[in-house]
């Protein structure tokens, strides 16, 4: 997996990071949760000096964590990665080495500073996250266009830089295979992208695989704060372009539908696994669909792939730890969940 380009000149996916964060974890028994009507805050009696409990330091983001999906299913696989030469940039790149994910394509960016997260980890298993943005958005004309010959595009948000996800679907990079395919595309669009309806509507034809949860496909089929009932929604979401979308409503499970089918796939949750920590299980759900798909798993199987990577992640803290590798795939497949053919 971390050959580099000029060995191995075709990767199976590219990833495209717009998000890396350093994570830092706190879990400390004296973040006070306070009650008032239907919503809850942390927090922290100013002043104060409160004992930590435990604390881990974690590389994140969508891009990273998508990515080691894709390497620990034993796929080729490369990130397109603006990185600071901090700490944090500097423990993103090893933790993506590590992994065997190649960095042939990581941007250096000597002025900038990484993005960093510290996560508020209530007793109830709460969490509040508190976000620095740092200097190292991925701008279109840093990228390595002519070099990037893959068979799969994974692209998470992109901060609302629509141009970049435009200029996938044309050549002359998008030379897909060697058999001069186009490459597929799978997006997880942010709310930056989201907001721009028009023109996530006028992108969607070249997308493969569109992955979102319920509210954002209200927002993207009606208007902000629309509430649709779920046989609605997705019938509704049935009539798209893209040859695959992907709704996940949390503990509701998850839907799968493919172009041309009469039907949607509804798989539920393994609810027998705690969750001990939520960090992730978005990105691990989208790439272990993914890889399911490119492995040639059944579409059913590819959801219980997929809740399967979830599960394990929010199972452990952080949104690596808990990714599941290629050797695990057919004990998850074999562990009772619910599957679904829902008829529209």
């Amino acid at each position: 997996c971390g050959v580099g380009y000029e060995i191995m000149r075709m990767w199976l996916v590219i990833m495209f990071i717009f998000f890396e964060t350093l994570d830092v974890f706190i879990c400390s028994k004296g973040l006070e949760i306070e009650r008032e009507g239907g919503s809850k805050d942390i927090c922290v009696r100013y002043g104060a000096k409160i004992p930590v409990d435990e604390i881990y330091f974690e590389s994140g983001g969508g891009g990273t964590n998508s990515a080691v999906t894709f390497a620990r299913q034993g796929l080729k696989v490369a990130s397109v990665v603006k990185l600071a030469p901090d700490f944090a940039g500097k423990k993103i790149k090893e933790d993506l080495a590590k992994e065997g994910v190649a960095t042939d394509f990581c941007v250096p960016d000597e002025k900038g500073n990484t993005d960093y997260s510290t996560i508020l980890w209530a007793p109830d298993g709460g969490r509040t996250i508190l976000i620095y943005r740092g200097e190292t958005k991925l701008e279109e004309t840093e990228i390595p266009w002519e070099k990037l010959e893959t068979k799969w595009f994974y692209v998470s948000s992109v901060e609302g830089n629509l141009k970049i996800v435009e200029r996938l679907l044309v050549p002359p990079h998008s030379l897909g295979s060697a058999q001069g395919q186009a490459p597929k595309v799978a997006w997880n669009p942010g709310g930056g992208e989201l907001k721009q309806k028009e023109k996530v509507a006028a992108i969607l034809p070249g997308i493969t695989l569109l992955n979102i949860n319920k509210e954002e496909m209200e927002e993207l089929l009606g208007g902000e704060g629309e509430e649709w009932e779920m046989k609605e929604l997705l019938s509704k979401a049935g009539e798209l372009p893209c040859r695959f979308v992907v709704i996940t409503d949390d503990r509701n499970g998850s839907y799968l539908h493919q172009k041309g089918d009469s039907f949607w796939w509804h798989c539920g949750i393994f609810d027998d696994v705690p969750r001990v920590e939520t960090t992730g299980a978005g990105d691990s759900f989208g790439s272990g669909l993914v890889a399911g798909i490119i492995k040639e798993f059944s579409l059913s199987d590819c959801l219980k792939i997929a809740s399967a990577n979830a599960t394990s992640v929010v199972s452990q803290v952080g949104a690596k730890k808990g990714i599941i590798k290629a050797a695990d795939i057919n004990n998850w497949l074999n562990k009772e969940i619910l599957m679904e053919r829902l008829e529209l």
